[in-house]
């Protein structure tokens, strides 16, 4: 049986989601039981998890980041001796790298997620995400080396944990930092390779139509960099004839896509937004071969769905 102090803080967190959930939701009364918590000295767990929710709810309807910033850093710190806790323990390392680096701090970012990394070598789906999360940071500081590295770990770890799908996914991604870092020679026969993988893909077709879509922007990005127009034509009617499918109304939503394996839970880019992508390679194609007017086609169309999202995201 609980005792009373066990009851109080059950009592508060029962009523803080109460308040979360409401409709409205009411964020201050939310807070103020979750910050009571704690006065009942909690387990460990509790306050960690606490802490987490806390971070959370701060950042998303506040601006009280440094506030925020704090309960995440609680968060990470108290979690990291806990063990079976990888849900909190690698959700507060994940936002907290990122809340860094919106802070631009990446100095603070990356040892957090190297640690977490080292620690989440049992959780497939968290030591992915958590390698495609420091990758990325690298890639924007132009590290194209070593978020290439990473991604290569990525690769064979996905392939030893039977993540077919993501480990094509981290394939792809090293591709394509190698076609943003010119290195035209290596990115060949990764492609090659990536190639065979999607054609040869025996598991959900759903997922192959993603794969495949970022394979195809990756081969027309790649023909166009080397200066090689007339080979983009098929690779470019192939890419328009998949989006086509994806943006069919029948097509299930992203988050279906992944299938049950939960190391397979990671989609490149929303398909709505692969939508724009293609227009925009299509323009690509359309100015390098010399048709002005067909770029200026598709350069009205790309601009006209960028505003569809911008107004579903006002919405």
């Amino acid at each position: 049986m609980a005792s009373s102090q066990d009851a109080w803080y059950l009592s508060l967190l029962g009523l803080a989601e109460n308040f979360r959930t409401s409709s409205p939701p009411n964020i201050k009364l939310c807070i103020q039981c979750l910050q009571a918590v704690f006065n009942f000295k909690p387990p460990p767990r509790v306050e960690a998890r606490t802490h987490l929710q806390l971070g959370n709810i701060l950042l998303t309807h506040t601006k009280n980041i440094d506030l925020a910033r704090t309960h995440l850093e609680q968060a990470w710190l108290l979690s990291q001796v806990i063990n079976a806790f990888d849900d909190v323990k690698f959700e507060a390392a994940s936002v907290l790298a990122e809340l860094y680096e919106q802070q631009a701090q990446s100095s603070l970012s990356k040892p957090i997620l190297r640690k977490a990394i080292e620690l989440s070598q049992h959780s497939v789906y968290w030591h992915c995400r958590l390698i495609f999360q420091l990758a990325q940071i690298h890639a924007s500081e132009r590290d194209y080396e070593l978020a290439s590295s990473l991604l290569g770990v990525g690769v064979d770890y996905a392939h030893i944990s039977n993540a077919a799908y993501t480990r094509v996914l981290f394939l792809l991604s090293r591709g394509m930092l190698l076609l943003i870092d010119k290195k035209f020679q290596e990115v060949h026969p990764l492609l090659n390779q990536a190639g065979h993988l999607v054609d040869g893909w025996q598991g959900n077709q759903f997922q192959k139509e993603y794969l495949k879509v970022f394979f195809l922007v990756l081969q027309v990005c790649h023909y166009l960099m080397a200066g090689q127009v007339k080979s983009v034509k098929p690779c470019l009617k192939q890419l328009q004839q998949s989006i086509q499918t994806i943006m069919q109304p029948t097509w299930p939503s992203d988050e279906s896509v992944s299938g049950p394996n939960v190391g397979d839970m990671f989609i490149w880019m929303p398909k709505e937004h692969l939508y724009v992508l293609v227009y925009l390679v299509t323009v690509m194609h359309s100015m390098q071969a010399g048709y002005m007017d067909k770029a200026q086609k598709y350069t009205d169309k790309a601009l006209m769905q960028i505003e569809k999202l911008k107004s579903a995201c006002l919405d």
